[in-house]
């Protein structure tokens, strides 16, 4: 039996799944490394720059000497922090402490001085405060992404396991149905009692059953109906007790070659005889159909009034697929009739698809 196409969608949903797990997380750890970037190297560098500017201001008090020096590597220091990112706010603060800097070497005032090193000092808590801020932030936002992803994988796995126990249940309920057809059918009460195949009543049920459950699994199954070439003639020719072991020899082989676990065989009356078979493609119909001739050729059972000289059979077939899925028990009957018909028309020992 051919496994359920609705399978095949299960790899698919996995490797998507995978896929958008694994965005979710390269996405959203690659936007908290640029976070801890904003974080380390946007408050604490400069925070270190504030302190060399600090120092490098209480050293002119100490002695203007080092006046020139130290106005270099405040310039140096206070352009580096000064490029770095700010809010708006910031940088009308910043600004002002900036054109304070600048005023500071033209007066060269040690009182002056002292007030640029109680502005650094105010934005060096404020970096530190700002910062410690920031870190708090992030944390939350951490947590958030974490419970984020946590809670989406956790949806995904779930949709997972519902749908593989959806098509596993789907799965088990087929074969169910079908283990029952098999029990419900295989049984001595259903039988024809010449030749022991199913009969005719629950050939009825088995075909309304068959359209059923194709159509569901999405499957191709095939009706064949069968008839014995001239058996009318065979009966009067070597008298009924051949005919009935005619019957019973066809039966056996037909029997014989179909007897997969879904396939079914019935006589349906006199010698007309018929085959369901669940879940079959073209090719393989094709081929167990040619076996069957070739079977029955080599019993060479003599029959004077046929053409060939030997019993033959003549055959009409059906494929139930999407293209019949609408037909009903009766018209598929008499499709596979008609078709029976054809073969009878073109000269018999043949089938008709």
């Amino acid at each position: 039996m051919k496994i359920n196409y609705k399978l095949f969608m299960l790899p698919i949903i996995v490797l998507i799944s995978l896929v958008y797990i694994s965005f979710l997380f390269s996405s959203e750890i690659e936007r908290l490394k640029s976070k801890i970037d904003n974080i380390y190297f946007g408050n604490f560098i400069p925070v270190h720059k504030l302190h060399i500017i600090k120092e490098e201001y209480n050293k002119i008090i100490i002695s203007s000497k080092t006046f020139n020096k130290s106005q270099k590597i405040i310039i140096d220091n206070w352009n580096y922090y000064n490029t770095q990112y700010k809010s708006e706010q910031e940088r009308k603060t910043v600004q002002k402490i900036h054109n304070q800097i600048e005023s500071s070497f033209k007066k060269q005032n040690k009182q002056f001085y002292q007030y640029i090193i109680t502005q650094i000092d105010l934005l060096i808590k404020y970096e530190v405060s700002s910062a410690s801020i920031e870190r708090k932030d992030f944390l939350i936002q951490y947590e958030t992404i974490n419970d984020y992803l946590f809670y989406n994988q956790i949806f995904i796995i779930t949709f997972i396991i519902i749908f593989i126990f959806t098509i596993i249940f789907i799965t088990i309920k087929n074969n169910n149905k079908m283990e029952y057809l098999v029990d419900k059918y295989k049984s001595d009460s259903i039988t024809d009692g010449l030749t022991g195949l199913y009969n005719r009543k629950y050939f009825d049920n088995i075909l309304d059953e068959l359209i059923i459950v194709t159509k569901q699994n999405n499957w191709k199954s095939a009706f064949v109906m069968i008839d014995i070439d001239f058996f009318k003639q065979y009966n009067d020719t070597y008298g009924h007790d051949a005919g009935d072991i005619a019957l019973k020899t066809v039966s056996h082989l037909l029997d014989t070659i179909f007897n997969e676990e879904y396939d079914y065989v019935f006589r349906l009356g006199g010698e007309e005889f018929g085959i369901l078979i669940f879940d079959i493609d073209r090719n393989r119909l094709e081929s167990r159909l040619k076996f069957l001739q070739k079977a029955l050729a080599s019993q060479k059972i003599i029959h004077e009034a046929s053409k060939t000289t030997f019993l033959t059979i003549s055959m009409g077939v059906v494929v139930v697929d999407k293209n019949t899925y609408s037909l009903s028990r009766t018209d598929i009957y008499k499709l596979a009739d008609k078709k029976l018909y054809q073969s009878k028309e073109n000269g018999r020992d043949q089938y008709t698809l």
